[in-house]
């Protein structure tokens, strides 16, 4: 994932209080690397997904995404949440991966960064590091994997 993701697309303890404000946040962050090419209709893409059905998966992990026009460069932010949040009605989060992915690679590339980070999901020792790591440096070393 080294290509899909750069240390300012990682955020540490980020203080929010719902769903929408953390997903706007980490969508700011991939704009500020000019990975986007309209915000707005990134985050109309990201919040439809999200009311068709909740991108929780457990482990306190949601993984939202877009794959649409608005994308320039496909790209992965990661935000590790001060406290969790109501993502859906039965589940909170701590964690969230959030996928942007061009029209163009929408099939191949989404299905693969979908299925890499589900392998990480469900290893103890990816989850722990996500939790205990204190640096950028740190946590983007644990996404490289």
């Amino acid at each position: 994932m080294t290509d899909l993701i750069s240390k300012k697309m990682i955020v540490l303890d980020l203080d929010v209080s719902n769903k929408d404000e953390a997903i706007e946040t980490l969508a700011r962050k991939i704009q500020e690397e000019g990975r986007l090419n309209d915000f707005d209709g990134y985050i109309k893409q990201v919040k439809k997904r999200e009311e068709e059905f909740s991108t929780a998966v457990g482990f306190d992990i949601a993984i939202p995404h877009g794959k649409c026009i608005h994308v320039k460069k496909a790209s992965v932010a990661f935000a590790r949440l001060k406290n969790k949040i109501k993502w859906s009605e039965d589940e909170s989060v701590k964690y969230i991966f959030l996928l942007a992915v061009p029209d163009s690679e929408a099939g191949d590339k989404h299905l693969q960064i979908i299925a890499q980070l589900s392998r990480n999901i469900m290893r103890d020792e990816f989850r722990r590091k996500l939790e205990d790591s204190n640096e950028i440096d740190q946590i983007e070393k644990v996404l490289e994997l």
